[in-house]
């Protein structure tokens, strides 16, 4: 049976798929499930069968997935773009009344303009390169020079607990930066270098800086920030609780995380580092409705541990980094942050609204400065880079034209009459006169001498360059030097080889030449009209330099599902009154309909004292009266089931309870 995801709405699922589907979310979030686990955290509640006949429903409807190792072994999965939905779901069920506090006392500004710094790396990347070791790691003058590049700063990463190779060698600031940028696919590691991909930073840079930060964020989220269930919660939950503030107020992080505790997804073990849940599963159900005045009243107090505290602030100091807010601290110490991006669109990466380019202009000064506002595009940013240096990088970057930019530009490949034309078609309010004639001389200065990669002939004797230079098939390609010496040109070398054979005077092989070819900036044309493709910035399995733990993508995804008949096998020799109708029976009787029951992992309906109630019976006792172990079933997800023994005589009539009649 082939999956065909569909993108209902949760309040769409029956009650067996969202009972199902909380129970995973809070205990796993997005992490990887084993496939008897959903069995294990609805035991008591649901019968086996009812659980995967929901499983089963979830895969279809697309809110779980499965991977499956190369031994058979198969793994369900909470899709990470289903995340923000489960969020909203968990806030309708459950709100949150108190969640800001008064502006902090002390406060940690984000860092602005990540995407044009990102930009100036691959500038200067495209410009010098970046040669590996034979070993494959960077070299040291390259790697130096990255760092100085790099917009991170190391005491904002290091709370994020990193792992990756070569750390003795790499600073966490420059590894982020460059991870970033591989697992982005802007660049790719090859032996020897790392290039940029220019098909993929075509599409980058005709991005609008929205579309560049959800791409970024998402990254973010999902490679840096770590893998355990509590911290994903807690990262999705920061996002889901700013729709109740906006990008202007302050979350109290310990209302926000007190408020988590209460309704389950974090657990005092979890924040201890263990990440587990309690025994008891806390469902999400609106039995907490006002926590106004959480953070006020000691009964709500919750002691989280000191190494939980130190890596959600490790994530605030890394978002604030990344440039999607601000995080601070009260006077008494307790953390808080601030949203200033728009964090509800950050989790919509397919969003139309953002794909559009910025069509800003800069401006050109007398001091041959450019000034270059936050809407100018990236495109025309990304030619500035290649015939300008920066000067300043923030909200306004600021870049200064030098007869040594001009000259290194056209070198890339930039040609002369491109330079000015560029400033004059995004220069707001013009290019001063004398910064004008300034760039043309500049530009024209530029190739009016040239090397040249030519190849010489030498002859043995000056009779043999004199019948050389008779030749009639040669006239015209040659240019004698000397006595014995010519220079021909490159691309009639196989034309001339076989004229001098025709005449007696085969020339040896020699070596290929050894010499690079000359080096070119990328993507120094409009872009407007090139077919850059439509990329996944933002997707996991991409080689990067950090290890993040999760091995999802490593397996092969699966696209089918078993036949939901499958679950009930032989069923067509179990009698239909067992189904269809509510029936007393002999003991012997009663125990076969038992344990086919078990059999099957499914329910059955037992009439007790005039009540119906439902039975998932576990295992049979033998004995005289034999006996069952099992559950009552009574539906309330709050209530603990407990395990209890039931005989013959505790029921007078029962029933098969299965999602079919025959």
């Amino acid at each position: 049976m082939d999956i065909t995801s569909t993108q209902g709405n949760w309040n769409e699922l029956s009650a067996d798929e969202l009972l199902v589907l909380r129970r995973c979310f809070v205990r796993y979030a997005a992490q990887p499930i084993k496939e008897e686990e959903p069995m294990q955290l609805t035991r008591g509640t649901l019968s086996g069968v009812e659980t995967r006949l929901a499983l089963h429903g979830l895969r279809t409807q697309g809110w779980l997935e499965a991977v499956t190792k190369s031994w058979g072994e198969r793994i369900l999965y909470i899709p990470v773009d289903r995340l923000p939905t489960l969020y909203d779901m968990l806030l309708q069920q459950t709100p949150i009344n108190k969640i800001h506090t008064d502006h902090p006392l002390t406060v940690h500004e984000a860092m602005t303009g990540l995407e044009s710094e990102l930009l100036h790396v691959l500038s200067h990347i495209a410009i010098q390169g970046v040669p590996l070791t034979a070993k494959g790691t960077i070299h040291k003058r390259s790697l130096q020079k990255l760092s100085e590049l790099t917009p991170f700063r190391s005491e904002d990463l290091e709370g994020l607990g990193l792992h990756y190779a070569h750390a003795e060698l790499y600073p966490v600031q420059t590894v982020v930066m460059i991870d970033l940028l591989l697992s982005l696919g802007l660049l790719v590691k090859e032996t020897g270098s790392l290039r940029i991909q220019e098909a993929e930073l075509a599409t980058w840079i005709r991005l609008s800086a929205g579309q560049m930060r959800k791409h970024i964020f998402a990254t973010l989220m999902e490679r840096y920030g770590k893998a355990e269930a509590s911290m994903q919660h807690f990262r999705y939950m920061l996002c889901a609780v700013s729709q109740y503030g906006g990008t202007d107020g302050w979350i109290s992080i310990q209302c926000l995380l007190q408020w988590m505790h209460q309704v389950g997804l974090i657990s005092l073990d979890s924040s201890s580092g263990k990440d587990f849940m309690n025994s008891t599963l806390i469902d999400i159900v609106p039995v907490i409705t006002n926590l106004e005045g959480l953070a006020d009243e000691r009964r709500f107090d919750v002691n989280f541990s000191e190494p939980f505290m130190k890596e959600i602030k490790g994530w605030l100091k890394a978002l604030a980094a990344f440039g999607m807010g601000d995080w601070g601290q009260t006077a008494s110490g307790e953390l808080c942050y601030r949203w200033n991006v728009p964090v509800a669109d950050l989790n919509q990466l397919h969003n139309e609204e953002e794909t559009c380019q910025e069509q800003g202009a800069f401006y050109v000064q007398p001091d041959f400065e450019i000034l270059v506002p936050p809407d100018v595009a990236y495109d025309v940013r990304w030619r500035l880079e290649c015939c300008c240096e920066r000067v300043t990088g923030d909200r306004m970057v600021v870049y200064r034209i030098t007869r040594e930019s001009i000259t290194e530009a056209i070198e890339l490949g930039m040609e002369a009459k491109a330079i000015p034309a560029l400033l004059d078609k995004y220069s707001r309010t013009g290019v001063p006169e004398h910064v004008r004639l300034a760039v043309e001389q500049w530009a024209g200065d530029v190739g009016r001498t040239a090397f040249a990669t030519v190849t010489l002939l030498r002859c043995g004797t000056r009779d043999d360059a004199d019948m050389v230079a008779r030749h009639p098939a040669l006239e015209g390609l040659l240019e004698r030097l000397g006595d014995k010496d010519f220079i021909i040109p490159v691309r009639s070398a196989n034309k001339i080889r076989k004229a001098l054979a025709s005449i007696g005077l085969s020339p040896r092989l020699e070596p290929e030449s050894v010499d690079e070819p000359a080096h070119h900036y990328p993507l120094l044309t409009e872009t407007e009209n090139l077919d850059a493709g439509h990329f996944l910035f933002s997707q996991d399995g991409r080689a990067g330099l950090v290890y993040t733990g999760r091995t999802l993508h490593f397996y092969e995804q699966e696209h089918t599902l078993p036949d939901p008949s499958d679950y009930f096998p032989e069923k067509s020799t179990v009698p239909s009154s067992w189904i269809k109708e509510w029936r007393s029976y002999h003991a012997s009787t009663s125990r076969q309909l038992i344990e086919q029951a078990i059999r099957w992992q499914a329910a059955v309906g037992l009439r007790m004292d005039g009540k119906e109630v439902k039975w998932i019976p576990e295992s049979v006792l033998s004995g005289d009266p034999w006996s069952v172990t099992g559950w009552y079933a009574s539906g309330m997800a709050e209530e603990t089931p407990s395990r209890v023994i039931l005989r013959p005589s505790d029921w007078s009539d029962m029933r098969l309870l299965v999602p079919f009649t025959s």
